[in-house]
């Protein structure tokens, strides 16, 4: 077949605009990130993007091939985060804090990753990036894995706790009933009966870690 053949061929939208791999997998993670997993079918595909189901599997195969093809842009998107700043611990915390909004903006196709065991590869950028930065100030072996370790922790425990607290109002607070009336310290039981801030917590815990690491400028 020749080349003039194969551009005719390829599949187009409704206005004849021809369609991309790269745009039906876009559009393959809008609707997951908006609806969930199991909201992506190859029929709302199809319709998101004004094309034939047969379009969809021309480019990309089945749902299964799509699903695949979203946790490879998902690790692709981790390899892009790098480290910003003047000092280590400028630049231990941008990475902290970019894995923690990245994290947060693709729940879905991250969980979809662990679902498919590719958690390690998608983690692993970023590893590489801290372990470079702890290096960089002395930090190696066991000592660093262990800061390396503490670190992603508090980053994933942030994203869980955030989550949660976007799906119940009330997560995190506390019942000022539950403490005794004489308590001392009544203006604390009061803030924690409101709701939580979790970036202020994160941010506040990534610089107390960071501290209590040793990571220093």
């Amino acid at each position: 077949m020749s080349a003039a053949s194969r551009v005719r061929s390829e599949p187009v939208d409704r206005d004849g605009r021809p369609v991309t791999a790269d745009e039906i997998l876009e559009v393959a993670g809008n609707i997951v990130e908006r609806h969930g997993v199991d909201a992506l079918t190859m029929r709302r595909l199809s319709d998101d993007l004004g094309v034939a189901v047969t379009s969809v599997y021309w480019h990309v195969g089945n749902r299964d091939a799509v699903l695949d093809g979203l946790v490879d842009r998902l690790l692709d998107r981790m390899e892009t985060i790098r480290a910003v700043g003047d000092t280590a611990v400028e630049r231990v915390a941008s990475l902290a804090r970019e894995l923690r909004s990245t994290l947060l903006e693709r729940q879905h196709l991250v969980g979809l990753a662990h679902e498919r065991d590719r958690s390690p590869a998608m983690f692993l950028p970023v590893q590489q990036a801290l372990a470079a930065e702890l290096a960089s100030v002395g930090k190696h072996g066991a000592e660093a894995a262990l800061m390396l370790r503490a670190l992603q922790v508090h980053v994933i425990s942030s994203v869980l706790m955030d989550r949660a607290a976007a799906r119940n109002a009330s997560h995190g607070t506390v019942d000022p009933d539950l403490w005794p009336a004489n308590f001392v310290d009544r203006e604390l039981v009061a803030a924690l009966a409101d709701p939580a801030a979790y970036d202020t917590v994160f941010e506040f815990g990534l610089i107390a870690l960071l501290g209590g690491l040793g990571v220093n400028d």
